[in-house]
């Protein structure tokens, strides 16, 4: 246990491993630990979109949207390898929202992420551009793109190419018990070993306060919404390459998209559970998006026709609005503890993952070693 690191990060979900390789490719020593698999719970169960976040705008998240545009076109240079460029469909209804709030959403969408290569949105005939797959009474659609992406994958590579500098990537080994001893962060793991550290960071996700709680022992004012949100997979409901996104009463929406060639990835819900343990899909979130596909499309589906569903738990920033509207945004909550520093990551989304690495060592710069090397990991490709 004679060495101390620079950073030691709870959770190897997106936040933590692009943390990981950002560190430790400007030179710190970093070493990072997690219950399970690298990606195995939240950062592998989201609808593996890289994107703007369209309907952010309803809530006039203009700061977030623009920074998501921004990372979209990011994460897509250097992650060409595991994702593409994807077009989405919305069909226009006049009874959810009107024409013209959707084309000035998509100008906002096109422009406010400045320069990109991805192709701008347009207005289609839908039933000269897709009569066989959605009912008649649609006749207008508008189309943007976003960028399809193998979330598990994003993560894992994060890891390992933190692994490259240097970094210490533990799998399958929870962190019990983390402690400040002779000015020192001293992490007591599962498999009975103990790592120093100069700095502790929590990127637990969805396990954020309990193990703020129960493992480091204080407590912490932020609150969390959790808020499960559930996929259903069947085969292939059409042959073009193309997704939809299907507006509801409700005003959230589901998306229709195609999946590992054979499927189509149909989500997401979102219902506010109590607990971090996933549980799985409900027959109630089944019906929901049963119905939502059947709203538009010609070809019906029912239960039978699901082959797979998976469910993640997303943690959000409590602000006592509606689920839909909670901030997708991330919040730092950085605590001094008898002189060392503690960060809690509380939200973010997997698009601006990247960013929110950045932004942990620039909030952390006094707390580490001087480094020469700034930011890097925008111009870096992931493989």
């Amino acid at each position: 246990m004679s060495k101390v690191f620079d950073l030691f990060i709870i959770g190897g979900g997106i936040n933590g491993a692009g943390i990981a390789r950002d560190a430790a490719g400007r030179g710190f020593s970093v070493c990072l630990a997690d219950k399970g698999e690298i990606g195995g719970a939240t950062s592998s169960w989201s609808t593996k979109l890289i994107h703007g976040g369209l309907r952010y705008l309803e809530n006039y998240e203009f700061k977030l949207v623009r920074e998501s545009l921004k990372e979209r076109e990011i994460v897509y240079k250097i992650a060409k390898n595991i994702s593409r460029p994807i077009p989405f469909i919305i069909p226009h209804t006049d009874k959810i929202r009107p024409a013209w709030l959707i084309k000035f959403g998509l100008f906002l969408y096109d422009n406010l992420g400045g320069k990109t290569n991805i192709p701008k949105s347009k207005t289609y005939d839908l039933s000269k551009k897709f009569p066989n797959i959605l009912k008649e009474k649609y006749k207008t659609g508008f189309q943007y793109f976003d960028i399809q992406i193998d979330d598990k994958k994003l993560t894992k590579l994060n890891a390992q190419d933190a692994k490259r500098n240097k970094a210490k990537i533990l799998e399958y080994n929870k962190v019990k018990k983390a402690e400040i001893i002779d000015n020192e962060w001293v992490i007591s793991l599962q498999n009975g070993e103990k790592i120093k550290s100069k700095v502790l960071i929590n990127a637990s996700g969805p396990w954020i306060n309990e193990t703020l709680h129960k493992n480091i022992k204080i407590k912490s004012k932020k609150k969390i919404r959790l808020v499960k949100g559930s996929h259903i997979i069947t085969k292939k409901l059409y042959k073009e390459n193309v997704a939809f996104t299907f507006q509801n009463t409700d005003k959230r929406i589901v998306f229709v998209i195609p999946y590992k060639g054979k499927f189509s990835l149909i989500g997401t819900t979102e219902v506010e559970v109590k607990s971090p343990e996933n549980k799985g899909i409900s027959k109630k979130e089944i019906k929901y998006l049963i119905s939502s596909v059947n709203n538009y499309l010609k070809k019906q589906i029912r239960t039978k026709d699901i082959v797979d569903t998976y469910s993640g738990i997303r943690p959000l920033i409590e602000d006592f609005k509606t689920a839909s509207k909670v901030t997708r945004d991330y919040v730092f909550d950085l605590k001094i503890i008898r002189k060392l520093p503690l960060l809690n990551i509380y939200g973010g989304k997997l698009t601006t993952y990247r960013k929110l690495s950045e932004k942990v060592l620039v909030d952390l710069k006094k707390f580490l070693p001087k480094t020469k090397k700034g930011p890097w990991t925008h111009k870096k490709k992931l493989f």
